[in-house]
């Protein structure tokens, strides 16, 4: 059924090299205040900072195959290419994102759709800061458990949030994938 499979998560075994290069090229970006499409209601939705990395980046290769077996164990969804770039994503103490959804509603079936969203935790060396996932059968939510290397991966449909930060900084890759409208 469409609506069953709304969350996968996955431990992709990054080596530790690996991880640790992503989280120090990561946390040493530049970062600007997040926004929502609605500037105006940034402030009651989300407080976190954030950087574009590009889709050609040697990252967006590793989160690539992520997507790619998430979808192929998982979900089965026509996918065909990167929403955008990924969002590095930090939040500091009391930072946040409130309930969500990543995919817009569009009345052009000729646009791609995004049809899947991932979040990557480069580190576990804060608090606070959970992954909350709604489930589709009703807003029975739970937490992702994620640590440092592991990712979520769900349709861009499925409510979300990230609860505020208490201590540390959380830091974490954000990707989305498209495909053809669901038929």
């Amino acid at each position: 059924m469409f609506t069953d499979h709304f969350l996968y998560t996955v431990d992709p075994k990054l080596p530790k090299a690996i991880l640790d290069e992503m989280f120090k090229q990561c946390k040493n970006l530049e970062f600007i205040n997040s926004q929502v499409s609605d500037p105006e209601e940034t402030k009651n939705v989300r407080k976190s900072k954030q950087h574009w990395l590009e889709w050609d980046t040697w990252i967006a290769g590793i989160i690539h195959n992520i997507f790619i077996s998430a979808n192929n164990d998982y979900f089965h969804y026509d996918l065909d290419h990167f929403d955008s770039g990924m969002q590095v994503t930090r939040y500091g103490v009391d930072d946040y994102y409130g309930w969500h959804v990543d995919m817009s509603p569009s009345n052009d079936k000729t646009t791609h759709t995004r049809k899947l969203s991932m979040s990557l935790l480069l580190n576990d060396d804060f608090e606070g800061g959970e992954l909350e996932v709604a489930s589709t059968l009703g807003m029975v939510s739970f937490n992702a458990e994620l640590k440092a290397g592991t990712c979520a991966v769900f349709p861009a449909w499925v409510k979300h949030r990230v609860k505020p930060v208490t201590s540390g900084t959380r830091y974490s890759l954000v990707a989305w994938m498209n495909g053809p409208p669901f038929k």
